[in-house]
């Protein structure tokens, strides 16, 4: 039996790096154009574009949208005639889709002049698999004036975690202080929030108009964290984590989905249950039997 689990188990990773061998690739690839840009290495970017690539750019200025074209000659001619240090592109998250033959990279990016943000915007990336590897064949970026970013940096794997961890601490504490608004405001537009009663599947406007009440006291809910584990995607923009609470309903376990955004992170999905003991169930089944719940 122990053989047999073993060896389900091993099929299942070589499955899951299988799917996510291509992924990896393809994040590679853009690293690399990334670095070579900032280097203005551009035997580097030639290697990593099809000859046959496109640019396309969407400059936005809050009102109206004008679509300019760049030929791969143009593209290279402007980046070495750029002074060495004096641009530095940072992609501040990532959101890769990828078959075996061709994948799509989107990335929110800020761009910088001689240290100082000069616009941000977003990245989309086409790339296809050549017989000599992964090579970006379209690259289509918006561009946002200076003054309309937001001064989001590219963090590492342990900040992107901390900053989480903090994240949904404030949440909580949001809730404990009556903070609607804070609340509120850290939940994603399409967030699902589902809680303990069986009609409890909310969307954020239903969630938000069920709990104002509660919040008009003052003080919603208060749930002290007691564990919490947390799991990223590898591009780290997507995170799901389970925590148990200290609650006034005793000892609860919640699940939760939280992505990254230009404006920090989101929940997306949030999923709280209550605990039953194991020598409570029988007692618990029964009661819950004895309720009629409305399908």
């Amino acid at each position: 039996m122990k053989a047999k689990t073993a060896f389900l188990f091993l099929l299942l990773s070589i499955q899951i790096y299988a799917q996510d061998k291509p992924r990896t690739e393809v994040k590679t690839v853009v690293d690399n154009f990334i670095q070579a840009l900032n280097q203005k290495d551009t035997e580097t970017l030639l290697k990593v574009m099809d000859r046959n690539i496109g640019f396309m750019t969407v400059f936005f200025d809050g009102t109206k949208s004008i679509l300019a074209a760049e030929s791969v000659e143009m593209f290279i001619d402007n980046i070495e005639n750029t002074k060495p240090g004096t641009i530095e592109e940072q992609l501040l998250n990532y959101k890769i889709t990828a078959s075996e033959v061709l994948a799509t990279v989107w990335s929110e990016y800020n761009f910088y002049v001689d240290g100082k943000l000069h616009h941000c915007g977003e990245n989309a990336f086409q790339l296809y698999k050549s017989p000599k590897g992964w090579k970006i064949i379209q690259i289509t970026d918006t561009r946002y004036n200076e003054t309309t970013c937001n001064k989001t940096h590219t963090a590492d794997k342990y900040e992107r975690k901390a900053s989480l961890i903090k994240f949904i601490d404030n949440w909580h504490l949001a809730a404990s202080n009556g903070e609607i608004e804070a609340y509120f405001n850290a939940l994603g537009d399409d967030a699902v929030y589902i809680g303990t009663d069986p009609d409890e599947y909310w969307t954020k406007s239903q969630f938000k108009e069920w709990a104002k009440s509660y919040f008009d006291e003052g003080k919603a809910w208060n749930f002290e964290t007691i564990k919490r584990d947390i799991f990223f995607t590898d591009d780290e923009d997507i995170a799901w984590f389970n925590e148990k609470l200290n609650t006034s309903m005793g000892a609860c376990h919640a699940t939760g989905v939280a992505e990254y955004t230009r404006n920090g992170w989101k929940i997306k999905y949030y999923q709280l249950s209550v605990t039953v003991p194991n020598e409570l169930l029988e007692q618990f089944i029964k009661l819950k039997k004895e309720v009629k719940i409305s399908e």
